[in-house]
């Protein structure tokens, strides 16, 4: 252990962990794969009640809780674990890929796994010294594994130039039930949002990225490109500059950004894809693409999140009105699924596709018109006619059905 690699197990805790502490009702299992506590443990980043810690080894001592003679099999049954960590071991292991196979095989569906290893460094035999791993190299075991790769970050700066990948194990199906995009209640089954956008945006060779709604900074930190990101109440913890060229934070509302700057002129040239995940009302989301699309080339696609909702709750103008428990329990779109109706009837020149990303869809926008003012002209009374409208269940399911959604498994990049 080196204080790099917890600084970059602290980095996952603070992106996909400590938005969403207040959904963890009751403690979550965490199991640590080579825990020993060598000059540090990860403990310390889980130390609180909400978490359950096992810390696996082949050998005892500090943090060890269950001792293993198997390398490649641990005494811990399937789909226990609701995240799975190793961090500083894959190195030491002959065989790694099989190791990461059994600790897919101790999560649970949904469960992140969570893999440090070295990409530089001295031999340091512990008993054995196999392995110094490259970025390709998670990629590579998501597909080994039958799990997603969500995030993954190579830390230049540090000693060991520490590699992290950040999976996903997939849900189950529901059983007796062919996967269906189309249709409630059934959740979107594609890729994660966040997976498929990085994706696409690496095809599209982008290289003036914008984003509403950065928050904790995950959505842009696997991109190498330079981005402008906004929020209000930024938490970025770690590195998510990586190696783009240029990252410009602005702590403000989308509109104070807009009312200053031009980012066309932050960037030098016009925005060529944007992500807009900010307020989840439509009004809001309906001003930002208006916004977004006066500074974008012709040829730019502005992304969209949480347009398409999987159940009528969500879609409630009032965070607090969502259900506390169930299945889609804290989960909230709000109302900004009305962008796409408004888009369809005052922009028809616009191309709308919308993908299965889970958990609540993503909708890209191409063939844009920055010098077309129709939708600023008539704000007003877009948002006047369509504020009050909601859905009930019938409606919402022609409403997902008219989207037409694609499914978004292996894009085709993009000419």
């Amino acid at each position: 252990m080196h204080s790099e690699s917890m600084f970059n197990m602290q980095a996952f805790y603070s992106r996909f962990l400590q938005p969403h502490l207040d959904q963890i009702t009751a403690p979550a299992t965490v199991v640590d794969i080579g825990a020993k506590n060598v000059n540090g443990s990860y403990r310390e980043v889980f130390d609180q009640e909400k978490f359950h810690y096992i810390g696996v080894d082949l050998e005892p001592g500090k943090g060890v809780d269950i001792v293993t003679d198997n390398p490649y099999h641990y005494p811990v049954p399937d789909n226990c674990a609701d995240i799975v960590l190793s961090g500083q071991m894959l190195e030491h292991c002959e065989f790694f890929w099989l190791a990461f196979q059994e600790m897919v095989r101790i999560a649970k569906p949904g469960a992140y796994i969570v893999v440090i290893v070295p990409s530089t460094g001295f031999i340091h035999r512990f008993p054995v010294d196999c392995y110094r791993f490259l970025p390709d190299a998670m990629p590579a075991l998501a597909r080994f594994g039958n799990c997603r790769l969500i995030d993954s970050w190579l830390d230049e700066d540090s000693e060991w130039g520490d590699l992290t990948g950040v999976f996903l194990k997939p849900p189950l199906a529901p059983k007796n039930t062919e996967p269906q995009h189309n249709t409630h209640p059934l959740q979107h089954r594609g890729r994660h949002y966040l997976e498929f956008l990085q994706g696409d945006l690496r095809a599209r060779q982008s290289d003036a990225h914008l984003e509403i709604g950065t928050r904790d900074g995950s959505s842009i930190a696997a991109l190498d490109c330079p981005v402008i990101a906004i929020d209000p109440n930024l938490v970025v913890n770690g590195n998510v500059i990586g190696n783009k060229p240029q990252c410009l934070f602005f702590q403000m509302t989308s509109d104070d950004f807009f009312n200053r700057y031009r980012p066309d002129a932050l960037f030098g040239k016009p925005i060529d894809s944007a992500f807009l995940d900010g307020m989840h009302l439509f009004e809001f989301l309906l001003r930002d693409f208006i916004n977004t699309e006066k500074h974008c080339d012709k040829e730019a696609v502005i992304y969209m999140h949480d347009c398409l909702p999987v159940t009528t709750e969500m879609t409630n103008r009032d965070e607090r009105s969502v259900p506390n428990t169930g299945p889609f329990a804290h989960w909230w779109t709000g109302d900004v699924w009305k962008v796409l109706p408004i888009l369809k009837e005052y922009r028809p020149d616009l191309e709308i596709t919308c993908y299965d990303c889970p958990p609540t869809g993503l909708v890209k926008v191409s063939s844009l018109d920055p010098h077309n003012t129709a939708l600023q002209h008539h704000y007003e009374n877009i948002v006047a006619c369509y504020r009050d409208m909601t859905l009930c269940q019938s409606e919402l399911e022609a409403y997902l059905a008219d989207c037409a959604i694609q499914p978004s498994i292996d894009p085709k990049p993009i000419a």
